[in-house]
C-alpha cells in the first residue's frame, strides 16, 4: 500500500514538471510569434512611410511642371512649340496609357514623368530651376514637408521616431526610410527573463528616376 501511495507521487511529480516544460515551450512560442508580428509592424510602418513620402514628391513635381508650363518665360514657350503641348499634358497622355495597360495611377504617374521629363530637364534650364525651388539644391536635401509626412505615419504606426532615418538615395532615386518597432518579451518569471529589444526595417518609395536630370 504504501508502494502505490509512492509511485502516485511520483506521477503527480512528473506531471507538474511536464506542465512546466510544457509552460516554458508555450511562452517561447509565443514569444518566437511576437517578434514576427512586431517585425511585420516595423516593415509596414516604414513601407507607408516611403510611400506616403514619395507621394509628397510626386505632389511637388506636379507644382514644378505647372509653374513651368504656365510660365511666360521664352523656355516654356518654345517646349510648347517643339512639342505641340504642354510638359504636363504629355506626362497626362504618358500616363493614361500606362494606366490603360493595368497601372494604378501613382505608378503610371511617376513611369510617365521617368520617361517624359529627363529629356526636358535637360533642355531647359527653367524647368530644372522649377524643380529645385521645391525640391533643394542638392538630392541629398529632404523637403520639410516630406519629413513630417513619414514622421506622422511613423507614430500612427507606434514605430519608434527617434529611430527614424529619411534618406533619398542618388544610386536609386528614392526615399529610404529606416526605423524600428519594440519587442518586449513574455517571461515566466522564472526561466525566461523579460526584455526589450528594438527591431530595424528599411521602407523604400518608387524609384524617381526623373530626379537625376535634375541634380546631374
Amino acid at each position: 500500500m504504501k508502494y502505490v501511495q509512492n509511485e502516485k507521487g511520483n506521477a503527480t511529480f512528473y506531471l507538474l514538471w511536464l506542465l512546466g516544460i510544457v509552460a516554458i515551450i508555450f511562452v517561447l512560442t509565443i514569444n518566437i510569434v511576437k517578434v514576427y508580428v512586431v517585425k511585420e509592424h516595423a516593415n509596414l510602418a516604414v513601407e507607408q512611410a516611403a510611400l506616403a513620402g514619395t507621394a509628397v514628391l510626386l505632389e511637388k513635381t506636379k507644382e514644378a511642371v505647372e509653374a513651368f508650363d504656365t510660365s511666360i518665360d521664352p523656355q516654356s514657350l518654345a517646349q510648347k512649340g517643339i512639342d505641340g503641348n504642354s510638359i504636363g499634358k504629355l506626362i497626362e497622355k504618358k500616363k493614361k496609357e500606362y494606366m490603360d495597360n493595368g497601372a494604378d495611377e501613382a505608378d503610371a504617374y511617376i513611369k510617365a514623368a521617368n520617361e517624359i521629363l529627363p529629356k526636358r530637364l535637360s533642355i531647359y534650364p527653367l524647368l530644372k530651376n522649377k524643380f529645385t525651388e521645391r525640391f533643394g539644391s542638392s538630392a541629398s536635401e529632404i523637403p520639410d514637408k516630406v519629413r513630417s509626412t513619414v514622421q506622422d505615419i511613423i507614430n500612427e504606426n507606434k514605430a519608434n521616431s527617434e529611430d527614424t532615418e529619411i534618406e533619398f538615395s542618388q544610386e536609386k532615386w528614392r526615399l529610404e526610410i529606416k526605423s524600428t518597432a519594440t519587442f518586449e518579451s513574455i517571461s515566466d518569471h522564472k526561466y525566461i527573463s523579460k526584455f526589450l529589444e528594438d527591431i530595424p526595417q528599411v521602407g523604400y518609395g518608387s524609384s524617381l528616376k526623373y530626379l537625376e536630370s535634375v541634380y546631374n
